[in-house]
């Protein structure tokens, strides 16, 4: 089972920084959220993907939104 990270990060705070090229706090600093994404199959488990500009770098959370509305982290990756 992959770690999982609460990141503080409102789901539907980040939805709407999504729409309107907003930003979020993220780890002590405002962080443009790029895009949000949101799978779901039928033999899949619920999951997103949070990409995020750092300023300095990209970063994109793979994760899903727990029912507190919570963006909880699985997994990270650096696109670049």
């Amino acid at each position: 089972m992959e770690d999982e990270r609460p990141t503080g990060i409102s789901c539907a705070a980040a939805e709407e920084a999504a729409e309107s090229g907003g930003t979020v706090a993220f780890e002590g600093r405002q962080a443009r959220v790029v895009s949000l994404s949101h799978k779901s199959g039928v033999f899949d488990e619920p999951s997103s993907r949070l990409e995020l500009d750092l300023g300095d770098e990209y970063l994109t959370l793979h994760g899903y939104c727990a029912r507190d509305d919570e963006f909880v982290e699985t997994r990270r990756e650096r696109p670049f």
